[in-house]
């Protein structure tokens, strides 16, 4: 009986488990199924062996479980591809909330038996305790689903979520303190009604705070997306003025071409060839530029000039092979392919610019293959200086992952596709998939 009592203390370890795991659902290591093969091998292992330690030699369930916090979140942080700071507060977030259950099946405990203590629980108080936490697991994963796991996929600063730990640490250490060790203090006027009054306030005070943060994060996202959408706009409109400059430039010149072929035939009659070479010249030199055309898609061919021109004034020499239809065959708007392009190409500018003027270069290469593929790849010289976490690029700018880079990952996966980035001592390789 009593390995079953502290057993059961244990087995709240696999909601929470699932809980932790639901928001890193697009960001870890492994596939899901592997993930989850691992959890059951770990825990299958962990929860009976935990138990039956604490049922031989009386030790106290929390002298065991603090330990075992650590070594559990170093395999979390195993299995994800985030950064410390997302999992690490994402982690303590489910401790603080499991922590509820532990502190529903005190408050059962102490009114079975009056008498008891915390280290001396009843099978009853252990069985509502996994029952209340398999409860918060149904109640809470939609909840880390779509609000966390929201901000786990578009959220990457680990300053961000640093900033949040303190949160959950606080509910944590207020559930503990909260737990009476002698369960008649209990009984006293009307602690019992405040310990039971505490916990919902308490969950809806941590939930709020979610939420307010899920709702700045929305905010600043859609700023965001505003932001990048004007930039779009005003790429397309410098390309647009540059095609009227053209427009207006040769229309001047076709107004004047009647007199300029009456001086060319004066200047042939008369055999003067030296000055007829030279107003040739001079007219050629006169037509305007015509603007490149990349492809064909509008708001696609205006990302691509705004960036020719900012690499040209840069001395970055170009090779690019672009072949783009006017409207891709699969599911990905023209904005998304322009955020996915306009992070690869602004990458590749600002890694440009640390290298010497004679050594830039940026090779590109975009295609459609069998009407359902996309296929990206870009290489440019960088100098070398890269920041890594776990297999993740980190911004050389700022703290935190790549946001750019991120973005890629994001948009990709999100068609079903993959991005892949690499390095040599010099050279910075971004490649993309994105189809079947």
């Amino acid at each position: 009986m009593i390995f079953i009592i502290e057993l059961l203390q244990f087995v709240v370890l696999i909601p929470a488990a699932i809980l932790a795991l639901i928001p890193l659902k697009n960001q870890l290591r492994y596939s899901i199924p592997k993930v989850a093969g691992l959890v059951a091998l770990t825990l299958g292992c962990l929860i009976p062996f935990c138990g039956l330690i604490v049922a031989k030699t009386g030790t106290p369930v929390n002298y065991i479980l603090s330990p075992l916090m650590i070594v559990l979140y170093l395999c979390y942080h195993g299995v994800s591809k985030v950064s410390v700071g997302v999992d690490l507060s994402i982690y303590l977030f489910v401790i603080a909330l499991m922590s509820f259950p532990a502190n529903f099946a005190v408050a059962i405990d102490c009114q079975v038996h009056p008498d008891g203590k915390l280290s001396d629980p009843c099978l009853l108080a252990c069985v509502w305790q996994v029952v209340f936490s398999f409860l918060f697991l149904l109640l809470f994963a939609w909840f880390f689903h779509r609000i966390l796991g929201f901000l786990v996929d578009n959220i990457s600063s680990s300053w961000v979520w640093l900033a949040t730990i303190p949160i959950p640490l606080i509910f944590t250490c207020m559930n503990v303190l909260l737990q009476p060790h002698y369960y008649e203090t209990m009984h006293v006027n009307r602690v019992f009604s405040i310990y039971i009054c505490y916990h919902p306030l308490a969950l809806v005070l941590i939930f709020t705070f979610y939420i307010i943060f899920y709702l700045v994060a929305m905010e600043l996202l859609r700023n965001a997306k505003n932001a990048e959408r004007i930039r779009f706009l005003e790429m397309q409109e410098s390309q647009y003025l540059s095609q009227q400059q053209y427009i207006a430039e040769s229309a001047r010149l076709r107004h004047d071409f009647r007199q300029q072929l009456h001086s060319l035939a004066e200047m042939a009659m008369d055999g003067n060839y030296e000055q007829l070479t030279e107003h040739l010249v001079g007219c050629v030199n006169a037509l305007p530029k015509q603007p490149v055309n990349y492809c064909r898609n509008l708001p696609l061919n205006a990302l691509f000039s705004y960036y020719a021109s900012l690499m040209d004034d840069a001395q970055i020499q170009r090779n690019w092979k672009i072949s783009l239809p006017e409207k891709l065959p699969f599911l990905i708007t023209d904005m998304e392919l322009c955020s996915l392009l306009g992070n690869i190409l602004e990458n590749v500018w600002h890694g440009c610019q640390h290298v010497q003027c004679s050594k830039r270069y940026h090779d590109l290469t975009i295609c459609v293959k069998h009407e359902k593929s996309l296929y990206i790849v870009s290489s440019n010289c960088f100098n070398g200086e890269v920041k890594k976490e776990n297999g993740i690029y980190l911004s050389t700018k700022r703290n935190g992952s790549g946001i750019g880079l991120s973005s890629i990952s994001t948009i990709a996966e999100r068609h079903g596709g993959i991005a892949q980035f690499s390095h040599t001592e010099d050279t910075f390789v971004i490649d993309v998939v994105i189809g079947k």
